[in-house]
């Protein structure tokens, strides 16, 4: 892709390969804060034509990885509190049981 025409979309390109490296290293809030600058060269006007549509199709792709990222990521933070609130209720039985 090059080209004026295709500058916003490949500068978006460029940010959601920056998203899935975030995305890899656990750190959501820069995936975020990608995420805002991304939209800016998404929502620019963009020729029909076939550079785009395959710049749009690669970004579609970034965003289902993506989301099974953070899925993964939700499933593994939701064990976690799943395991601290077993480990504090076997705490605070211990303590009532001991007192």
């Amino acid at each position: 892709m090059s080209g004026s025409a295709h500058a916003p979309l490949q500068q978006a390109l460029d940010i959601s390969v920056q998203m899935l490296e975030a995305a890899n290293h656990g750190h959501w809030s820069r995936v975020a804060e990608l995420d805002t600058e991304r939209q800016t060269w998404i929502r620019q006007q963009h020729p029909a034509d076939q550079p785009n549509i395959e710049a749009l199709t690669t970004l579609r792709e970034h965003n289902r990885q993506l989301l099974e990222r953070a899925e993964v990521a939700r499933a593994g933070v939701e064990r976690q509190l799943g395991q601290h609130k077993y480990n504090h209720r076997a705490l605070s039985t211990y303590i009532a049981s001991s007192g």
